[in-house]
């Protein structure tokens, strides 16, 4: 029978929660996941899942051991794994050759491959094996490999800058910087962990932006998404002439495809946009739960959707929002013409609040979201405070 939990073992689980955050954007679509090994009440090893394709956290913590782990109690975010048909090998293993006494862990791996099987093998080995310990905490963690592996879509952030008078642009909509150098260098991190970056056609029209990744040292960022029903891209925009770059996928609806005519269709595939037909709503435009389901998002783990309003309301109605990034500047328009930022459905739990140099930064949660464990803060906006 396994020990009842206790404040330690909350403790140390919490450490390894935190370890594991470390490798936010290099892991995925791999979860990230944190051990701690413990003997006679001292830290002895600890590590974190480094990277796809490379080491899991059981065995970097093993290796780091400062003396024999023989007779440790072992802290892990995730039940350790046991199966063959990945690029390392099995967790749960190694830690009965090294004699592991105890294994504390957060949740059970939703991968159907392990799903309970790690533990039973640990427990067969003679281990005691203790949990779920913080399991909400553990399985927000999880949150981005269970939108994967459990439902087939990525896990999705909106992201947005407003003034303090709650507004997105200038007096008539002109596009204006509202956010300081600091926090444009922090969404430019969180560009660099996403797969792809989603926007509206009316952003592209308006803002001409590249949505492409600067300042940061590495980029998972692979592909650029435009939401366009009736094909209004600007050919010579920014998107449409750095195809070469970055891929530009633009979702149109089968009734504006017909509208534009095919010169117009033309002009965009000639500048390398690539034109995917959508699933439309009853009011024309791509309807976002298809989207997010289809099978063009299979390799899409983290989706970064940078909205105007019209769009985040359409991302609200929908519910296809898991997250939310508001970035607040001290600055104020104060005038009417101004457009103003979507309401925040009540249905979004605050986890968490950031001052950059002036601005911010304020996270949300959707708490009706299939991915809401736990009101904690991401990955992304603990390694923010650091």
């Amino acid at each position: 029978m396994s020990e009842p939990v206790n404040a330690t073992d909350e403790q140390y689980l919490r450490r390894a929660i935190r370890l594991a955050m470390t490798a936010r954007g290099r892991v995925e679509p791999n979860p990230m996941v944190g051990c701690v090994l413990v003997k006679d009440g001292r830290v002895i090893g600890e590590g974190f899942h480094l990277g796809f394709g490379l080491p899991h956290a059981e065995p970097t913590a093993l290796k780091n051991c400062t003396e024999s782990p023989a007779a440790a109690t072992a802290y892990v975010t995730l039940e350790p794994c046991c199966h063959l048909n990945k690029k390392t090998p099995p967790c749960a293993p190694r830690l009965i050759e090294a004699k592991i006494a105890r294994v504390v862990y957060g949740c059970v791996d939703p991968n159907p491959d392990v799903d309970g099987k790690g533990l039973a093998m640990l427990r067969a080995a003679g281990i005691e094996v203790t949990g779920p310990v913080l399991e909400g905490e553990a399985m927000q963690l999880l949150a981005s490999f269970k939108a994967r592996t459990e439902f087939g879509r990525p896990y999705v952030t909106m992201k947005w800058a407003q003034t303090a008078d709650g507004k997105v642009a200038g007096p008539g909509g002109k596009r204006m910087q509202i956010s300081n150098a600091a926090s444009s260098a922090l969404v430019q991190t969180l560009r660099s962990r996403s797969d792809a970056i989603l926007i509206g056609v009316g952003t592209a029209i308006a803002d001409d932006p590249m949505l492409t990744v600067r300042g940061a040292e590495t980029s998972r960022l692979h592909t650029r998404i435009v939401l366009d029903s009736k094909l209004r891209l600007p050919v010579s925009g920014k998107l449409a002439t750095s195809t070469e770059m970055l891929p530009v996928d633009l979702y149109f609806a089968r009734e504006g495809f017909v509208e534009a005519g095919p010169e117009r269709i033309k002009a965009l595939m000639k500048a390398g946009v690539t034109l995917r037909e959508g699933a439309s709503d009853i009011r024309g435009r791509i309807a976002l739960p298809a989207l997010i389901q289809s099978d063009k998002m299979a390799d899409v783990t983290h989706l970064l959707v940078e909205p105007g309003p019209t769009l985040a309301r359409s991302f609200f109605e929908a519910g296809a929002a898991d997250r939310l990034w508001v970035i607040q500047s001290p600055q104020s328009v104060n005038d009417a013409t101004a457009p103003e930022a979507a309401a925040i459905p009540s249905r979004f739990v605050k986890t968490g609040e950031l001052t950059i140099e002036g601005d911010t930064l304020t996270e949300y949660l959707d708490q009706e979201s299939d991915l809401f464990f736990a009101p904690v803060p991401s990955a992304d906006l603990v390694l923010a405070q650091t």
